[in-house]
C-alpha cells in the first residue's frame, strides 16, 4: 500500500469521498449479481466454522462468534473513518486473511458507495479472490473513463490517450491514484494483457511526480521496465535514490527497501543487499507483513525475467509457519508413561528455544490436553498467531482429548481456543471411535500451513513432541512424521531423551497410554459401522440439459457418447465412477486425482459443448469437489462397494451452487490439495527434478449450499 500523509489524509479525506453513486450504481449492480449467483455471504471470519459444545463456556462464546462477528464489523465501520477502514482491509489482505478483508470491503462499499478509497480497497480485494471483471467495474468510475471493446484482448478496456486525459491524475489524493495502478498491476497477473502493466505505471508515475514518494517511484520504474521502456526505469530509479540519504542513513525500513531495489534497477546487486540487510535491522519494529511484501516483489521480478540475486532472498527472511503434533499428557490411570506431568516445563522451554531458532510466528495445531497445548501457550508467549483445527465434533473432542487429565487442562483448553487467532474444523461430525479422522485432520492443518506458507513465500516446518519408542498410529505423531517429506523442515522432541527410562529401548504398547474410564456420547453399536476412510470426490452435471427438448435427444445420446469416450482417455486412476442422467460421482483416494480429473473433464466439456449448435444453449459443466470422512460399504442392491455419509451430501450440494463452467472445491480439498501437492513438490527436489505448479486457487466467498445444507468456504480450482 502506498505511503500516506497523515496531514494531508485528514484534510483531504472528506474532499475525496466525492459522490461516486451515480457512475457505480451499474457496477454495484452487476458485482452484487455475481454474488447472487454464487451466493456469497457476509459472515466468513478467516475460513473458520462456529466451535459448538455443550462442555466448555470458552467454546460456546466462541459458537457465536462468526454470528456477533457480523455486528462487530457493522459497529466498526460504522464508527471507522473511510481511510481507516482501508488501512484495516489492506493490512488484512497483506497477511492473507482475505476472508475478512472481503467481509469488511463488501460490507463498508455497500454502506459508503460515494467513497473513491473505499471503492478502490474494494475493487483489490475483488481481484485478490479472481472476480477480474467486476474489480475494473468499480474502478472505471473512479477513473471517469469509459472503457471500449478491445478488439486484440477482447475485453472491455480502457486507452492510455483517456486515462492521461483523466481528470482523476490531476485532481485524485496522490496515494489512491497508486493504489489503483496496484490493482491494474495486480489485473495483469489474471489477464497477462500488458494494456493493464502500462495503465498501472502511468498512474504511479502520475502519484510520484504529484508526491515524491519512494514506493510509487519504484512501481514506476519497475512497470517502465516490464513494458520495455529501460531508459526510463533507471532515470526513475536514480531519482528515486536522490530523495534519501546515501546508503540509507536514517530511513524507514519501507524507505531503505525502495532504496535497494533502486539499486537493484541500477544493476549494483551489492550495494543493494547491504541496504536489505541494513532493512533487517529495523525490521524488529516492522511486521513481518512488510518482509514478505518486500520478498513477494522480487519474485515477482524474476518471474518477470529480471536478475534477482539468491543473498537477497537469503537476507529477507519470512517469518517460519509451523505445524504442531504432539502426546497428550499421562493421566494417573495410564498403565505406561509417555509423557509425565514432572516434564511440562522442559518440553515447554524446548520448544520456545526451537520455535525461537527458526523465527517461527504462525502456528497451526489441534488442542489435546499435553503437547498441544503447551506448544499453543510456548507461541503466543512469543507474539505468535495460533490456528487450532479440531478433528471433529467438540463435545467429542474434549471427551476424548481433554478432560481425562483433570480440571486444569480444561481450563487451559478453554484459554487457547479464546485466545486463538482462528478455529476451525477438518469435520464437525462425531468421532465415533475412527482414529482416522486425526489424520484428516493433519493433513488439514498440513495444507492449511502449506496455503498460508505460500502467501508468504515460505515451506511449513513440522515440529513433533513424540515418544521413539512407539510405533505410528493414524493421526498420531509418529504417523504425522513419517508422512512428513520434507526432512529439512523436521523439528524433534523426543519424550523418552527427557525421561528417566533407565535406558530401556523396549517397544511401547499405546494401548497402554489411554484413558482406561471414560464414556462416549455415541451408542457403542455404532462403533461396528462400515469402515470410515477419507475420500476426495467430485459432483459434476451439465447446465443446458433441462431446455433439451425431444427433437434434441439424439443429438445429446451423441454428446454423450463423445463424452464417454473423451472420459476414458483421461487416464486418471479413480476408485469409483458413476454417472445417471447428465450427473457424474467420481471418488478417489487423493484431492490430486479428483482435481486432475474435475479439470480434465471440465476442459472436455467446455469443447465438446461447443460442437452442437442445436442445442437451446452450450452444454457446460458445473463440478464441485470436496474431501472428508464417509463410509464405504457395499451396497444391498447393486453389489458393488458404494461411499455414504454427510460429505457426500455437502459435496452433492455445493454442485448446484457453483457457477457453470467452473470448478469449485471446498476449503478442506483445498488444503488437502496444497498438502499434496508439497509432498510431490519435494519428492521430485529430492530426486533433483524441477516440479511445475499445476493448480491456481482463488478464493469465492462463503457459499450457502443447496437444499438448507448450511455453508461452506469455496474456491475456484483452475489449471494454473
Amino acid at each position: 500500500m502506498s505511503e500516506k500523509d497523515e496531514d494531508n489524509q485528514k484534510n483531504d479525506a472528506k474532499g475525496e469521498t466525492k459522490d461516486l453513486s451515480s457512475k457505480t450504481e451499474d457496477s454495484s449492480k452487476e458485482s452484487a449479481s455475481v454474488e447472487e449467483q454464487t451466493n456469497v455471504a457476509t459472515e466468513p471470519i478467516e475460513g473458520e466454522a462456529a466451535v459448538k459444545t455443550e462442555a466448555s463456556p470458552a467454546a460456546i462464546a466462541k459458537s457465536s462468534e462468526v454470528e456477533e462477528d457480523e455486528d462487530d464489523d457493522d459497529a466498526e465501520i460504522s464508527n471507522s473513518s473511510c481511510d481507516a477502514i482501508e488501512d484495516q482491509i489492506m493490512t488484512l489482505i497483506a497477511a492473507g486473511h482475505m476472508f475478512k478483508a472481503h467481509t469488511i470491503a463488501k460490507k463498508a462499499f455497500q454502506k459508503h458507495p460515494e467513497s473513491v478509497i473505499l471503492a478502490q480497497a474494494y475493487a483489490l480485494i475483488l481481484l485478490k479472490t479472481g472476480a477480474v471483471e467486476e474489480s475494473r467495474k468499480i474502478i472505471y468510475p473512479i477513473l471517469d473513463v469509459v472503457p471500449q471493446l478491445d478488439e486484440t484482448t477482447n475485453a472491455m478496456m480502457i486507452t492510455i490517450s483517456d486515462l492521461l486525459n483523466s481528470k482523476f491524475l490531476t485532481e485524485g489524493r496522490p496515494d489512491i491514484i497508486a493504489n489503483v495502478g496496484h490493482i491494474f498491476k495486480e489485473s495483469w497477473k489474471y489477464s497477462h494483457h500488458c494494456r493493464d502493466l502500462e495503465i498501472s505505471r502511468e498512474l504511479y508515475l502520475a502519484s510520484f511526480r504529484r508526491e515524491k514518494k519512494t514506493r510509487a517511484g519504484m512501481h514506476a520504474a519497475w512497470l517502465s521496465w516490464l513494458t520495455g521502456n529501460d531508459e526510463q526505469a533507471k532515470s526513475l530509479s536514480a531519482e528515486v535514490l536522490k530523495l534519501l540519504p546515501p546508503f540509507g542513513l536514517e530511513a524507514s525500513f519501507d524507505e531503505l527497501i525502495d532504496l535497494a531495489e533502486a539499486q537493484l534497477s541500477l544493476g549494483r546487486e551489492d550495494d543493494a543487499c547491504k541496504l536489505y540487510e541494513e532493512a533487517m535491522k529495523q525490521s524488529e519494529n516492522e511486521s513481518y507483513i512488510s518482509i514478505v511484501a518486500a520478498r513477494q516483489q522480487l519474485y515477482f521480478l524474476r518471474e518477470a525475467g529480471f536478475k534477482i540475486p539468491n543473498q537477497a532472498f537469503e537476507i529477507l527472511t519470512p517469518p517460519t509457519v509451523v505445524v504442531f503434533t504432539g502426546h497428550q499428557i499421562d493421566h494417573p490411570s495410564f498403565q505406561t508413561s509417555l509423557f509425565p506431568q514432572e516434564i511440562e516445563e522442559d518440553v515447554k522451554r524446548i520448544i520456545i528455544e526451537k520455535l525461537k531458532s527458526i523465527n517461527a510466528k504462525i502456528g497451526y495445531s489441534s488442542a489435546s490436553c499435553g503437547a498441544d497445548i503447551i506448544f499453543i501457550e510456548a507461541l503466543q508467549s512469543l507474539g505468535g498467531e495460533i490456528n487450532i483445527i479440531l478433528p471433529f465434533d467438540i463435545s467429542d473432542f474434549v471427551e476424548t482429548n481433554v478432560r481425562h487429565a483433570g480440571p486444569r487442562w480444561e481450563k487451559r483448553f478453554e484459554r487457547v481456543l479464546e485466545t486463538a487467532h482462528s478455529v476451525s474444523f477438518a469435520c464437525e461430525d462425531k468421532f465415533l471411535g475412527h482414529d482416522m479422522l486425526y489424520r484428516f485432520s493433519n493433513h488439514i492443518m498440513h495444507g492449511s500451513a502449506v496455503m498460508r506458507g505460500k502467501f508468504l513465500t515460505t515451506e511449513p516446518h513440522l515440529m513433533a513432541v513424540w515418544h521413539s519408542r512407539t510405533d505410528a498410529i493414524p493421526g498420531g505423531p509418529a504417523d504425522f512424521i513419517d508422512r512428513w517429506t520434507d526432512i529439512s523442515a523436521l523439528h524433534l522432541i523426543d519424550l523418552d531423551e527427557l525421561s528417566d527410562n533407565g535406558g530401556n529401548t523396549d517397544k511401547i504398547d499405546l494401548s497402554l497410554a489411554q484413558p482406561q474410564k471414560f464414556s462416549l456420547t455415541f451408542d457403542p453399536f455404532i462403533s461396528k459401522s462400515p469402515d470410515r476412510v477419507i475420500k476426495s470426490m467430485m459432483f459434476s452435471d451439465l447446465s443446458g440439459y433441462s431446455k433439451l427438448q425431444d427433437e434434441h435427444i439424439p443429438s445429446f445420446l451423441d454428446f454423450l457418447e463423445k463424452l464417454n469416450g473423451a472420459i476414458e482417455k483421461i487416464g486418471v486412476s479413480l476408485e469409483s465412477l458413476n454417472t445417471w442422467g447428465d450427473a457424474v460421482f467420481a471418488v478417489a483416494d487423493n484431492a490430486v486425482k479428483i482435481a486432475d480429473f474435475g479439470l480434465r473433464y471440465c476442459d472436455v466439456i467446455e469443447t465438446l459443448g461447443k460442437k452442437y449448435p442445436e442445442f437451446p444453449n452450450p452444454i457446460r459443466a458445473r463440478i464441485s469437489l470436496h474431501s472428508g470422512p464417509v463410509f464405504v460399504a457395499q451396497d444391498p442392491f447393486i453389489k458393488k462397494m458404494n461411499f455414504y455419509g454427510g460429505h457426500i451430501n455437502r459435496a452433492a450440494r455445493l454442485e448446484p451452487v457453483t457457477a457453470v463452467g467452473q470448478v469449485y472445491a471446498t476449503q478442506q480439498f483445498v488444503a488437502l490439495l496444497y498438502g499434496e501437492t508439497s509432498d510431490e513438490r519435494n519428492e521430485f527436489i529430492q530426486k533433483g527434478l524441477k516440479y511445475y505448479e499445476r493448480y491456481s486457487t482463488e478464493y469465492v466467498g462463503v457459499i450457502s449450499l443447496a437444499k438448507s445444507f448450511g455453508q461452506q468456504e469455496v474456491y475456484h480450482l483452475r489449471w494454473k
